[in-house]
């Protein structure tokens, strides 16, 4: 039986709306993917779409675009079928986006080159990209060309992040919503990533100004050792809430406030500093990339990786062969 089969068995302002509001770009993507509010848009490969880069309104075809976007979210020299596995999940979730319509941020363009709003974009044509890692990119989008995930016929959300901890963590617990799709999975592999493991220290000082600046009503007076009580963990071990000053905060929150990679952490102090420890990067739901790098090693291929981060979707052509 393979490893990772084993494992399966055994396994200001915006600061401040932060801790009112959960993240709703992908929760609402996920949502109206799952409730299947969308038909497979009809883009092929051979036709546009608009993409803001730098700014600018621009027309790529969208396997050049897949292109561009996998070049950027996922190391080049990863085995192939952990880029192939980034190249549909990156079609499937433009699909996805294109399936909404033009959003306020960018309404000249379908999409963008922002990760925090659609994904993360690099030019084939920029000078940083080496000429072998564009042939490894471009193999990987062309050997799945036109293949994407769906749920009840809709192109799903198909949501990505660098690296999980010992298990992804599902729609539910991160974004508050239950999207059969986005569960929480064993994802070996996570510790070859240089950075799983890191640290932020804040003095006692610059941390009370921080929250005081975010939630006013939180009380951080006396030692460090005080401040935080009362964590809810998600099965994959992330904070969903925490007591922060006698207030109930997001996990989110916090990684947002204190500049964490991630919301799967823990906390030391000492009487004038507070230090967060955390493993994994990224929001943790759906795929990790570090993980399909682990599956592709030990010989998955890319629809074996994406059946495993994606449980309850159907791969198939955007023609709906």
């Amino acid at each position: 039986m393979r490893p990772v089969r084993r494992l399966l068995f055994t396994a200001v302002l915006l600061v401040a709306a932060l801790f009112l509001l959960p993240v709703l770009w992908p929760q609402d993507i996920a949502h109206e993917s799952a409730e299947g509010a969308a038909e497979t848009p009809a883009v092929s490969e051979n036709e546009t779409v608009t993409v803001q880069i730098d700014g600018k309104p621009t027309e790529l075809t969208l396997e050049s675009y897949v292109e561009g976007v996998t070049a950027a979210e996922i190391p080049a020299d990863f085995p192939r079928e952990a880029l192939r596995a980034q190249a549909v999940a990156a079609r499937t979730y433009a699909l996805c986006k294109l399936s909404r319509g033009r959003p306020d941020a960018h309404p000249d363009a379908d999409l963008c080159d922002d990760y925090r709003h659609c994904a993360a974009y690099r030019s084939p044509a920029a000078s940083v990209f080496a000429s072998g890692e564009q042939s490894a990119v471009r193999a990987a989008v062309q050997d799945t060309e036109g293949e994407i995930l769906t749920s009840e016929g809709a192109p799903i959300a198909a949501v990505f992040h660098c690296v999980s901890g010992p298990k992804t963590e599902s729609a539910a617990d991160v974004w508050g919503e239950d999207i059969p799709y986005l569960q929480s999975v064993v994802s070996p592999g996570g510790t070859q990533y240089a950075g799983y493991e890191s640290e932020v220290t804040l003095t006692a000082d610059a941390f009370r100004e921080k929250v005081a600046q975010a939630l006013p009503k939180a009380d951080v007076s006396g030692t460090p050792d005080r401040w935080f009580a009362s964590s809810v963990r998600s099965a994959a071990g992330g904070v969903k809430t925490v007591k922060l000053g006698g207030v109930t905060v997001e996990g989110t929150a916090v990684r947002a406030l204190f500049g964490l990679q991630s919301t799967n952490f823990t906390i030391t102090t000492t009487e004038d500093s507070i230090t967060f420890h955390t493993i994994g990067y990224g929001h943790g739901v759906g795929l990790s990339q570090y993980g399909a790098k682990y599956m592709a090693e030990q010989g998955y291929d890319y629809t074996e990786i994406l059946a495993h981060y994606y449980p309850n979707t159907e791969l198939r052509l955007e023609s709906g062969e």
